[in-house]
């Protein structure tokens, strides 16, 4: 077995589930209970337990995919907001093993830059997580630049 670096064991991009969030998700992304969805849920005792036997010291929390780019833009700014400061409050319960990654209402990429500052300035958030396409779309479209351009503002990883 291999010996503990002298240094933090950080583990990025470490899922969670908000369960507002996941309650928009039907079929295939919906939550399917059991294991998996236990440990996405867990904040606790579980997660710190298997944190501290893999030798992990932080874990950068993210929501695990689908996330809030599946959102439509009706409701998308106003439920990710809510997303981010769960997260937030979970990380300020304890911020020796947790910092994270925000979630992002990329249905309206403008609003998506002003929460990722939010995030960042406000919330103490590192980042954010982005999984593949919003709502069908690539992310490297030209409309979602704002939020490349916002986190380059910030320094912060996407």
């Amino acid at each position: 077995m291999l010996s503990k670096p002298n240094c933090p064991v950080i583990a990025i991009e470490e899922h969670y589930w908000d369960p507002e969030l996941t309650k928009t998700f039907l079929g295939a992304e919906a939550p399917r209970g059991g294991e998996i969805d236990k440990r996405l849920y867990d904040f606790a005792e579980l997660r710190i337990k298997e944190m501290d036997e893999a030798g992990v010291d932080i874990q950068v929390l993210s929501h695990g995919a689908p996330s809030a780019q599946k959102l439509p833009a009706d409701v998308a700014v106003k439920v990710t907001r809510e997303v981010n400061d769960r997260l937030a409050a979970q990380i300020k319960m304890n911020p020796a093993r947790f910092a994270g990654f925000a979630a992002l209402p990329t249905a309206t990429p403008e609003a998506a830059a002003d929460e990722l500052e939010r995030c960042v300035t406000q919330l103490g958030i590192k980042g954010a997580m982005m999984h593949g396409t919003a709502n069908g779309e690539f992310l490297d479209a030209q409309k979602f630049w704002p939020i490349f351009a916002r986190a380059e503002k910030l320094d912060v990883p996407i």
